[in-house]
């Protein structure tokens, strides 16, 4: 009987780590790809510099009595530069700038602290979602997920990410502007 208690706790014990340790409950399969980004479509071909207006707006949410490590933070001394990656579904799209992306589309900002870094700091996820998401914006819906981590920070109607890509409603909402970069320069 003993050794019944013992085991059924110890069961217990690793359902709650797992419950309470695993990842985000709110993640999707395709976000927790992330670990994997050789499974997309990487559309860059070295990493962006990232214009300075971007960087600051483009970071993790603020989290009060934090000390600043994120290169995406305004404090930060150092510019940021990111990789930028599709899936499938997205792929012609970004690539043509023609048309709109189709309902599952994923682009992801994979950010880096310098253009030879080799580990992400922070992702920027844009999923699209049906119609009547979020209608007026292109039924866009951002994530920010944490590149050490991978912990979702932020997810939904993010209003930095809509200030932001409001620029670009004639491409549904997808900028373009780091696959016209020929070099590592601010655009």
């Amino acid at each position: 009987m003993r050794i019944t208690l013992i085991t059924c706790g110890i069961v217990a014990a690793i359902i709650g780590v797992r419950l309470f340790a695993g990842p985000p409950k709110t993640a999707s399969p395709e976000l927790l790809q992330l670990r994997h980004l050789e499974r997309y479509v990487k559309v860059t071909e070295r990493p962006f510099e990232m214009h300075d207006s971007t960087v600051t707006a483009c970071k993790a949410p603020i989290v009060p009595d934090v000390i600043p490590t994120n290169p995406h933070d305004p404090s930060h001394r150092e510019t940021a530069f990111c990789n930028v990656y599709v899936n499938a579904m997205a792929k012609d799209v970004i690539l043509s700038a023609k048309g709109t992306y189709p309902v599952g589309s994923i682009v992801i900002k994979s950010k880096l602290a310098s253009a030879d870094d080799p580990t992400p700091h922070l992702f920027t996820v844009m999923q699209k979602m049906a119609t009547g998401y979020d209608s007026t914006r292109g039924d866009w819906k951002y994530t920010v997920i944490d590149g050490i981590a991978y912990r979702e920070m932020a997810s939904g109607r993010i209003d930095s990410c809509i200030e932001c890509h409001e620029q670009y409603k004639e491409t549904d909402y997808v900028t373009r502007e780091y696959l016209q970069d020929t070099g590592l320069t601010k655009r």
